[in-house]
């Protein structure tokens, strides 16, 4: 016995299994990469457009002690070299590498009050905090006057006789703070109220690139003025740090101002994806650990803890990605139900074509083994003939799913590994189970093998541990502890488990309706129906696959259809919530009428509803809240055929007051005085819960007014934002119509949208669905074939004694079709009711906010037209295909009808 000669004589049905190998091999292989890519792309999106501030680690030190003060850079960079030294490895593997971009350090006082200016008088309320940070020299450029020098002491302050020998430090101010802060070059501040110092200014800077987000985002403070009101007051506190020189540092120092000394090690965002993402966030923590024991030190006794104050580290990075990762498990079990019934099917798929390929190779081996051949060497044989289809086809498609980029997991060595030995295991066992026994051959349409008790158990193991899964899933989620332990593996299987389950079931029950269908057809007087339906009930043998490979195939694609529609509700839910309307103009100050004017005259824009947002005082304390005078009667009517929730306008009171909708956290008033362009009296005419679309989303802190409450108050109306209704509203007309102006923000429905459809892991999830679902409905379409294939002896056999009866060409077409017809309906009807069950069985398990831009998917979009039509279709193109067979294989003369069976 040669398996090559066996590879040559069945070359067919070698071809099949190879072809079908080498698909399930690329696919099973190459989506995981595509998965993994979408993965790491929605990470990197978040990490850009987060402050680096949030993303990188700061460790910062405020001094007590004279020996914890630094007096140069050298100490700055010992400290530096020392935190890089502890970091952990996971940690050190994603920082930042590009030169300039390392980190830096930097000294600053805190809280440093401008108590007056030597010689001239200044505004109130000023503070300028005194700061040095590394490598700025290189990151500004000096517009007036000249960079700061070094300390000195001034022995006397004219104008105020009481400070002598007092410190004065030279400092530089961005331009922006000169300007605002009323504070030119020439000017000397006298900075604290208490153990004062001076300060020199010298220059005036701007930045070189204040799209140095890794640099400037740890020191806003030095580029921006930061401008706070204070409660009960309408003085507003303008604050800003000046830049000093580095020699600075000798006479800077935490006994005179209250100093803070930090230091940024920048992480590189693009060094960071979902695979080490665990670690780094576990490095993280245990860098925490590390300075919170005092970074290495042995503090003994209390007098050792009072000198040394603690370092702090301030970083959003371990929680970014925590937060990450727990929604991320959500987004790889829709992922796993993809893969896993891809897997399951084309395995399915396989091991049929592997039962074709035994059953052509079946004469000869049997009787090989009735000549002596031992069961080893007819396994053998067989197994080595499938491995030299098998082999060589999983290896070309996993050397073709390199083509497609994307990180490379295990899974992607492990997936065609898996195809190749299933294959051969199964190969093996089942001409094991076949030629145990010399010249026994047995025929199962006429005798029905009864399932043994291992077989049963096993089954109800599948059935009881998906059904126990799916349980879980509903009432605890993926994983409670996602970055630490991952994304539990058994809870992501359980939708692939949930359709072998079905499958399982289906294929216990499926005889008992057959039997009442083939008991009315004995009752009909065509005889067609009757046999080829008795046909259907015998083919046991291969019933089996097709119900496992055809159930789990159709439950994936129907509940690929209820994902993608339920998805495009919210995701256009989403977008109509962020915008509004049509279209949005926000201002960052009120809105002109000429500009108004032109947006009118922008095409498509056919009515635009004016408001005004901002912040209101409540009372006369800190309390503040949002609120949007608009009117709402105008706005419900440009979003009436939106699905957008717009509570119809607060009922009139009598004048002066002013009616307004509360949000449930203010409704406990039944009157509010406000400060919002002027003092204005409120009475409570209702509540607004959930935000109003498109202006807030708070649910507490919420105002609405009339769009006219500033003028029932005395004063005018204001406008700075508007909500415009129309038809394809192009967003660049509109920005073009405001001018183009940085302080217009400008939205469309369109945009919005666009933003959430184009994320990767939508694009990602949507691509997989659509190239999963033709797949499927390939390799359902081959099962059909194959499985007629596959019972095509004993067809022929009966066939071919019924034809010598008279029986035509066409009843025999229309006996095969009816052979399979009650497998395709049952099992297609099973698929569909999974299907559209899987969402309430997975439950919240699988939170689809993650493709909605956040927005809370609670319920599915059960439209019954996509997975009817995908129901029909699966059917129609295997009736088709079996149908086709049956024509073209049943073409035979009939002397060749004769000699079957001889």
């Amino acid at each position: 016995m040669n398996p090559l000669l066996l590879l040559r004589v069945h070359r067919g049905a070698v071809a099949v299994l190879a072809l079908l190998a080498l698909s399930a091999s690329l696919l099973i292989a190459a989506l995981p990469r595509g998965f993994e890519a979408s993965y790491d792309d929605a990470l990197h999106g978040i990490l850009d457009v987060t402050s680096a501030n949030v993303t990188d680690l700061t460790i910062s030190l405020e001094p007590r002690a004279a020996e914890q003060h630094l007096t140069s850079m050298a100490g700055f960079q010992k400290k530096d070299r020392e935190w890089r030294e502890a970091l952990p490895s996971s940690v050190t593997s994603v920082l930042q590498t590009r030169r300039g971009r390392e980190g830096h350090f930097a000294a600053k006082t805190i809280g440093t009050p401008v108590a007056g200016r030597v010689g001239v008088d200044g505004p109130p309320q000023q503070y300028v905090n005194v700061g040095w940070v590394s490598g700025t020299e290189k990151r500004v450029r000096y517009v007036q006057g000249t960079p700061p020098g070094p300390p000195g002491v001034v022995a006397r302050v004219p104008g105020y006789p009481d400070l002598q020998n007092v410190k004065r430090f030279d400092i530089a101010l961005v331009k922006d703070a000169a300007e605002k802060m009323g504070i030119p070059v020439g000017t000397t501040l006298v900075l604290g109220n208490s153990r004062s110092i001076l300060g020199r200014v010298t220059g005036v800077f701007e930045p070189v690139d204040a799209s140095d987000h890794g640099f400037w985002d740890h020191n806003l403070d030095v580029l921006k003025v930061s401008i706070r009101r204070t409660a009960g007051s309408d003085i507003e506190e303008q604050r800003i740090t000046g830049l000093t020189d580095v020699g600075s540092l000798s006479m800077l120092n935490g006994q005179d101002r209250d100093l803070m000394y930090s230091w940024v090690i920048a992480i590189d965002p693009s060094a960071v994806d979902t695979r080490n993402a665990p670690s780094v966030i576990q490095g993280v923590t245990d860098f925490q650990s590390y300075l919170d024991k005092g970074a290495g030190r042995v503090l003994a006794t209390y007098a050792e803890i009072a000198q040394y104050a603690p370092y702090f580290l301030a970083t959003g990075l371990g929680d970014l990605l925590t937060d990450f990762l727990r929604r991320l498990a959500t987004a790889q079990a829709l992922m796993f139900l993809i893969l896993g019934g891809l897997a399951t099917v084309a395995t399915g798929v396989i091991a049929l074509a592997v039962q074709l390929l035994s059953e052509r190779m079946r004469p000869g081996l049997a009787l090989a083994r009735a000549r002596g051949a031992s069961l080893g060497q007819v396994v053998r044989v067989g197994a080595g003939t499938v491995a030299l289809a098998v082999v060589p086809a999983v290896l070309v498609g996993y050397g073709l799913s390199y083509l497609l980029s994307g990180p490379v997991t295990p899974i992607v060595h492990l997936g065609p590994l898996v195809i190749v030995v299933i294959t051969i295991v199964f190969a093996a066992a089942r001409l094991a189970f076949t030629h145990r026994k010399p010249l026994q051959d047995r025929r199962d349409d006429v005798a029905i093998r009864r399932s043994s008790p291992r077989r049963t158990a096993l089954e109800l193991l599948i059935v009881v541990l998906a059904l126990g899964g799916s349980y879980l899933l509903r009432t605890r989620g993926l994983a409670t502890e996602v970055a630490a332990q991952g994304a539990d593996p058994y809870l992501m299987l359980v939708p692939a488990a949930l359709t072998v389950a079905v499958a399982l079931i289906t294929l216990r029950c499926y005889p008992y309706p057959l039997r009442l269908i083939v008991w009315l057809a004995a009752r009909a007087r065509p005889a067609v129906p009757f046999v080829g339906l008795t046909l259907a009930a015998r083919a046991r043998s291969v019933t089996a696959l097709p119900v496992l490979i055809l159930l789990p195939a159709l439950a994936v694609s129907v509940y690929g259809a209820v994902v993608a529609g339920t998805l495009d509700s919210a995701q256009r839910l989403t977008a109509w919530q962020a915008t509004g309307a049509d279209a949005r103009v926000d201002g960052q100050a009120e809105i002109p009428d000429d500009v108004i004017e032109k947006i009118r005259q922008v095409p498509g824009v056919r009515s635009i509803v004016p408001a005004d947002k901002g912040t209101a005082q409540i009372g006369y304390g800190g309390r503040s809240a949002i609120a949007v005078a608009i009117d709402l009667d105008a706005y419900r009517r440009i979003v009436a055929d939106l699905p957008l929730d717009v509570p119809p306008p607060a009922p009139g009171v009598a004048a002066p007051a002013i009616p307004a909708l509360l949000s449930p956290d203010l409704a406990i008033h039944d009157t509010l005085d406000i400060g919002w362009h002027v003092r204005m009296k409120l009475v409570k005419r209702g509540v607004i819960t959930g935000g109003l679309p498109g202006l807030s989303f708070a649910e507490s802190n919420l105002i609405v007014l009339p769009y006219d409450a500033a003028k029932r108050a005395g004063l005018r109306t204001y406008t700075n934002t508007l909500l415009i209704d129309g038809e394809n509203i192009d967003g660049a007309k509109l920005r073009a119509a405001t001018g183009n102006r940085p302080d217009f923000l400008v939205s469309t429905f369109g945009e919005a949208l666009n933003r959430v459809t184009k994320s990767p892991l939508t694009n990602t999830i949507n691509g997989s669905f659509l190239l999963v679902t033709i797949a499927l409905a390939v390799y359902a379409l081959l099962t059909v074939v194959i499985a007629l294939v596959v019972g095509a002896t004993d067809r022929a056999r009966a066939l071919s004694y019924l034809r010598t009866l008279g029986l035509s060409e066409r009843q025999a077409a229309g006996l095969t079709v009816l052979e399979i017809t009650p497998l395709i309906v049952l099992t297609a009807c099973a698929g569909l009711l999974l299907g559209l069950a899987l969402p309430s069985a997975l439950g919240p398990g699988l939170d689809l906010s993650v493709y909605t831009g956040d927005q809370p998917v609670r319920t599915y979009d059960l439209s019954l037209t996509t997975p009817a039509l995908l129901a029909a279709g699966l059917s129609a193109m295997a009736i088709a295909g079996a149908y086709l067979h049956a024509m073209i294989g049943g073409r035979r003369s009939l002397g060749s009808i004769l000699r079957v069976g001889e």
